[in-house]
């Protein structure tokens, strides 16, 4: 399914308002030809026309999208949606792949494609040079900043950071890195050692990645349902370094579950420390007597982004869905009463970029009904309350699955054109 028809916010408005430290952002973007104060273009070597990146932005409960245009082209032209791979932690890059061929070629070569960096700073776009027998984990590429000028400031290189496969117990696996500067790709050995994971049959598949930067260049790829490991792939010789996740709520049967960043995720907040969160359902029991409907809970940590032992993880806050009596008023079916937020379809958990306790939920009535509305949730864990509530686009959230993340790219974004208006909070 192509994705043509953007939400009608994120259009240039001029407010006044400070730009927000982050937006929640789709994986995939529009076809769409938007304009406005962050678009972007640049021309391909052995394609026609121009090729165009615009970002629309709103404050969070709202998600934020991407829209690419190609001026020779048409949509079915693209194998499939251009796919954002990676945001910059800290700082205005976003790596797009675009695919030219058909959805066939495209599943059997998933990394056949071009790609794209868009400079939210600039705006720019350039075109990166097709890495050659280059197999990365997409959802283990992260940007990093190549050293600093004599003031401290970050430099304007880059180095584009990925590895491939899982990496388990005396395996090795490759990282490779594009490098700005020089506009190549080179390819190092990583292996981690055995002794580094506390379980033997643990095999690490990275979810997310996360830049940290400093000295070395280092990068978190976090595998959602076991642990963390660090690398300073900067390094001419790259270590890793690996930090378990806390236990979970009750243990998972991993081999049911389907994506994890479904019921969970984990941030890096400005303060060097790793905040990640864990939902559980509870499903009322037919027959039950004690009279107790099913619910689900969401447990927060925090650590250190320097610590080392799984003890080092500290419980934040405790929340269930029957904390919260009643809902905001939700435009459902007519006739159908209101839900409360333990009978809505909930998952989706996204961290909160700032130390303000919230966490962003994906909710609908029905999660397999693509008709009707999406909300995401703004959900205050110290304090038990719903903070605002945002509609997000039913056709995006097949099954609850796979519909934002957050970012920071928002800081670096130029002009006044954050979309406030009537509807955006309910």
């Amino acid at each position: 399914m192509y994705l043509l028809n953007p939400p009608a916010y994120g259009h240039p408005y001029d407010d006044g308002e400070e730009r927000p430290p982050f937006v929640l952002m789709e994986p995939h973007a529009y076809f769409a030809d938007r304009h406005n104060a962050t678009t972007a273009t640049c021309r391909i070597t052995g394609f026609n026309g121009t090729f165009k990146v615009t970002f629309c932005a709103v404050r969070p409960p709202l998600v934020s999208y991407m829209c690419f245009h190609a001026t020779d082209y048409k949509h079915t032209d693209f194998a499939v949606d251009p796919r954002v791979l990676a945001t910059e932690t800290d700082g205005g890059l976003v790596l797009l792949r675009v695919v030219f061929c058909d959805r066939l070629s495209a599943m059997n070569f998933p990394h056949y494609g071009e790609y794209l960096v868009y400079d939210a700073s600039g705006p720019s776009l350039e075109h990166l040079p097709c890495p050659t027998d280059v197999l990365f984990s997409d959802d283990s590429v992260a940007f990093v900043r190549k050293g600093t000028h004599d003031d401290g400031a970050s430099s304007h290189n880059y180095v584009l950071a990925a590895h491939s496969g899982g990496i388990g117990y005396g395996d090795s696996a490759e990282l490779y890195l594009y490098h700005s500067d020089t506009n190549t790709w080179t390819t190092k050995r990583l292996v981690l050692k055995p002794q580094q994971f506390s379980d033997p049959d643990t095999y690490h598949s990275t979810c997310k990645a996360i830049t940290i930067g400093g000295y070395g260049g280092i990068v978190a790829w976090v595998d959602l349902w076991h642990n963390i490991i660090l690398c300073n792939v900067l390094a001419e010789r790259p270590k890793l370094h690996c930090l378990e996740l806390p236990a979970p709520i009750v243990p998972v049967d991993e081999s049911s579950q389907s994506d994890p960043s479904c019921v969970r995720d984990i941030a890096l907040l400005d303060d060097d420390l790793f905040r990640f969160v864990e939902m559980q359902f509870h499903v009322a029991q037919p027959g039950s007597s004690s009279g107790t409907s099913g619910y689900w809970e969401a447990k927060v940590w925090s650590a250190k982004r320097n610590s080392s032992s799984v003890k080092d993880w500290h419980a934040d806050y405790e929340f269930r869905s029957s904390d919260i009596a009643e809902l905001p008023i939700l435009q459902v079916d007519p006739g159908k009463a209101q839900p409360t937020l333990s009978t809505l379809h909930t998952d989706m958990p996204n961290v909160s970029l700032q130390e303000d306790g919230i966490v962003y939920f994906l909710s609908k009535v029905y999660h397999c009904n693509n008709d009707h509305v999406a909300w995401v949730l703004a959900v205050d864990m110290r304090n038990k309350k719903i903070e605002k509530v945002g509609e997000f686009r039913p056709t995006r959230t097949v099954g609850l699955a796979d519909g934002y993340s957050a970012t920071r790219i928002s800081k670096y974004l130029k002009g006044q054109f954050f979309f406030r208006g009537p509807g955006q909070f309910l």
